[in-house]
């Protein structure tokens, strides 16, 4: 068995679950196209700053960057400790059967429906007893991820100070690209002129005198000491900052060319990875050969069970319940077309379980690690999920630079590498930057279920979003750790949110009398695993040394919140049936209160 084998026989069975499993989920089981584009959001409250009727192109770029962050890189690379086989197959089966219909589900739902998010959809489809603790769960959720991913990317900025300049000049580029689109100006042409200038950024940010005065070694004047003292408050500040700004600019102006920028960058690693792939088959290349085990017969001691704790820890290459508040957030404000749904809530999650592959094969190959003892000593040793996040990445920033040198072999592997981190970076600030707009939905339509009209303001809720984020960050002190406190539970509290999401899918289906197996039989099988990842890291938690609060009470919640749902979902399909016609539902699927 070796890489290629294993790549093409992945993107078979993911090409065909889009065209296939795609189609009749789209069709038969959303009834897409059966509402006029009309009434989708983006045209009956087109505002031009979130609600605006968007290319195909566009969004599926902002969709796909948002949704993917840094998960489908981290975790992948993580799962692989309990063998290439079980983690490979979660990819690749759960992406189309579960991710893609959760996200698909949930972006035609909330299209249908004014862009509510599915929090606040559920005041009509379940109960109204549960809107305010789902959006309340959704926005601790959110809470967690602007806090540790303002702390993982600053961490990332002081270990890797070369890709500063490449990652801060997209912004400006960013600008001038939405700008240029705006005057109907060509993506692909202003998009690609970016790159190149962003590639530059890298060469000139690798140079020992920028690189030097990125990391603050200024000497020793007073402002150089403090700043290389404090550099991970200094990011972190200017990561706030920048989140704060950038998620009440109009969509068009910084959100979608950013989003469609780091899309294009990703196609193009992507495109000279397979590039790579491909050269190392026709020349028998050795990195090619896997040395690690399809079942690792030797786990760390430390490490937890392969079940359930695989379907906690590939979250975003599977599926994810962030996705939800993505696709119900921002994404259908933007559909311009209900037929595009299918190629952005449905093909997104497909072609980042196409990027999990990816990272899969990097860390289980001899381009990553030089052979099955190495790799071992990587990931039998200790549990990967523990130590700093470029330890974790290791094997696919290597392994991902040697394949694309393979294609590209008058680029350093320093220099590689250094794109691969920049991709990373990117895709983490992304997901922050569009978590603190989906945030500030989430408060507003608190605010307004409550009457507080002051706090649902535009300006107000942005706020409150940013200021509460960066004091949790800044919990544990200057550099930024606060938001730790409660990531260990992250992983759990994210599928519970997915498992969640089914629900209110399952419900809606079955209110509409449309086939409801494809997500009851997902909204199952989460129910079980993440209910026994959320019982046993309960139990963990609770036999502490040191109990640890603050993770059991939200950890608490949401299986509270969970079991509360499952038994609304169930009284809601119990009195569907009974009726001939539930009237609350129309048959195009809008929700009316």
């Amino acid at each position: 068995m070796n890489v290629t084998t294993l790549a093409i026989t992945s993107a078979v069975v993911l090409w065909l679950g889009y065209r296939y499993y795609g189609a009749w989920i789209a069709t038969r089981v959303f009834g897409i196209g059966e509402v006029d584009d009309q009434q989708l959001p983006s045209h009956s409250r087109e505002n031009g700053v979130d609600f605006v009727p968007t290319r195909r192109s566009i969004l599926f770029g902002h969709h796909y960057v948002t949704i993917a962050g840094a998960g489908p890189i981290v975790g992948p690379a993580v799962a692989v400790t309990w063998g290439w086989l079980p983690a490979l197959l979660w990819v690749v089966f759960g992406s189309f059967l579960i991710g893609a219909v959760h996200d698909l589900g949930a972006l035609v739902l909330s299209s249908r429906n004014q862009g509510r998010s599915i929090g606040d959809l559920c005041a009509e489809i379940l109960s109204p007893r549960v809107r305010w603790l789902f959006l309340i769960f959704i926005l601790l959720a959110l809470w967690v991820v602007l806090a540790v991913f303002a702390f993982v990317i600053s961490s990332l900025f002081v270990a890797r100070p070369e890709s500063i300049l490449a990652v801060w000049i997209e912004i400006p580029l960013a600008l001038l690209v939405g700008w240029k689109l705006l005057r109907g100006q060509s993506m692909a042409l202003w998009g690609a002129m970016a790159l190149v200038v962003m590639y530059c950024c890298i060469g000139i940010g690798s140079t020992e005198s920028v690189r030097s005065l990125a990391a603050f070694d200024w000497g020793e004047n007073s402002a150089g000491v403090w700043l290389a003292e404090n550099a991970g408050l200094f990011w972190l500040v200017m990561l706030f900052g920048y989140a704060w700004i950038a998620s009440i600019l109009p969509v068009q102006k910084l959100l979608q060319p950013r989003d469609a920028i780091n899309s294009h960058q990703l196609f193009l690693a992507l495109g000279a990875l397979l590039a790579g792939l491909l050269v190392l088959s026709v020349t028998g290349g050795w990195q090619l050969e896997v040395v690690a085990p399809a079942i690792n017969p030797n786990p760390p001691a430390d490490a937890p069970l392969l079940f359930p704790f695989l379907f906690i820890t590939i979250a975003c290459g599977a599926v994810s319940g962030f996705h939800c508040m993505v696709a119900s957030g921002t994404t259908s404000k933007q559909l311009a077309s209900e037929q595009d749904a299918k190629s952005i809530g449905f093909g997104a999650m497909v072609l980042e379980g196409g990027l999990a592959v990816v990272v899969i094969l990097c860390c289980i190959s001899a381009a990553g690690f030089a052979n099955s003892e190495e790799w071992a000593a990587q990931y039998s040793a200790e549990w990967v999920g523990k130590g700093s996040l470029l330890a974790r990445l290791s094997g696919f920033i290597h392994g991902g630079a040697a394949f694309i040198g393979a294609a590209l072999p008058f680029f350093s592997p320093q220099f590689l590498a250094t794109v691969i981190t920049v991709v990373i970076i990117s895709f983490a600030a992304t997901t922050m930057d569009s978590a603190t707009r989906i945030q500030r939905y989430v408060i507003q339509e608190l605010a307004e279920s409550i009457g507080w009209k002051f706090l649902a303001r535009r300006h107000v809720a942005t706020a409150v979003a940013v200021l509460s984020a960066a004091a949790l960050a800044l919990l544990a002190g200057k550099d930024g750790k606060g938001g730790l406190v409660l990531w260990p539970i992250f992983g759990v509290t994210n599928q519970l949110l997915a498992s969640l999401t089914l629900v209110v899918l399952t419900t809606w289906q079955a209110r509409r009398r449309r086939p409801i197996l494809p997500t009851l039989i997902p909204l199952c099988f989460l129910t079980i695993t993440v209910g026994w990842a959320a019982i046993s890291q309960m139990d963990r938690l609770l036999n502490a040394e040191s109990i640890a609060w603050p993770q059991v009470i939200v950890l608490g919640f949401g299986m509270l919140l969970q079991l509360w749902m499952l038994l609304e979902g169930l009284l809601c399909i119990r009195r569907s049936k009974e009726c001939d016609q539930d009237p609350t539902v129309d048959p195009l699927g809008v929700v009316h209160s």
